[in-house]
């Protein structure tokens, strides 16, 4: 895929970008203000939003993505066939191959909502982290009105890769979501000490082998007895989440909730 940014990175998404990196407190005079004279645009087509607009994109493109409501398991979120009356647990979630005890999602990872994780994880574009975090807002409500989530833990890159990338994907949403709902993150308890390859293009099976042992814990004190919010942006076969989930788990997590942007599903 190209990296040249697309026509509607315009001075308003760039301004908002800077705006990512200034304090919190003065961060939100500033945004703002920037509001007020450059609205945010939709990721999507660049149609600038109206400043009291609070959705993530334009009514349009809103409806390019395939969002993803009931019915789904109530464990692990999957969706399931509309022609089933009733959400019940998927086999995955039967034969309890899931540490995590539940996960949410806000749309499939296809189309426009593809393109756009692609854009904010590889090429750079990190002013993308507004709407994606966004996104979170319906799923997450709904995390919290059924746990007493106590921690956000984004999920951790290694060192070189987030020396390649230059930022972590998770991280950003994670800061953005806890600003939001007034929660606090740990960015360093939960930690992958081994390089891992992509998991792109990789089976169920080559997954999980690839990222067993991966990660581990540095402080088990900020998770025992604590439900966490463990963040990322996709969930495919939930095998990266799972070891995370994992590793909580072992250190003493009460509870382990998941919750991405977009989730990959083949019906």
């Amino acid at each position: 895929m190209s990296t040249e940014r697309p026509p509607h990175y315009t001075v308003a998404t760039r301004i908002h970008k800077w705006a990512e990196s200034v304090p919190v407190l003065a961060g939100k005079m500033v945004r703002g203000l920037i509001s007020f004279v450059y609205p945010p645009s939709c990721p999507g087509c660049g149609l600038a939003l109206p400043s009291e607009l609070e959705d993530a994109f334009c009514p349009a493109c809103e409806q390019k993505i395939d969002s993803v409501s009931p019915p789904y398991c109530p464990a692990c979120g999957i969706p399931q066939s509309n022609e089933s009356p009733n959400s019940h647990l998927c086999g995955d979630c039967l034969t309890g191959i899931y540490h995590f005890d539940c996960a949410r999602t806000r749309g499939l990872h296809r189309g426009i909502l593809r393109e756009i994780i692609h854009r904010f994880k590889y090429e750079g574009q990190t002013y993308l982290v507004r709407p994606l975090a966004l996104m979170l807002s319906e799923p997450g409500k709904e995390l919290l009105s059924l746990y007493e989530v106590d921690l956000i833990m984004p999920v951790p890159l290694h060192r070189l890769r987030l020396r390649q990338r230059g930022y972590n994907q998770a991280a950003l949403l994670a800061g953005r979501l806890g600003s939001s709902v007034g929660m606090s993150v740990d960015y360093s308890s939960l930690k992958r000490s081994r390089w891992t390859e992509p998991q792109t293009g990789l089976s169920r099976r080559q997954r999980a082998k690839n990222v067993k042992g991966a990660f581990e814990l540095i402080n088990s004190d900020k998770v025992c007895g604590k439900c966490i919010l463990l963040l990322d942006d996709v969930l495919t076969t939930g095998e990266t989440v799972n070891q995370c989930a994992r590793v909580l788990k072992d250190g003493g997590a009460r509870e382990v909730l998941v919750l991405t942007v977009a989730r990959t599903v083949t019906f």
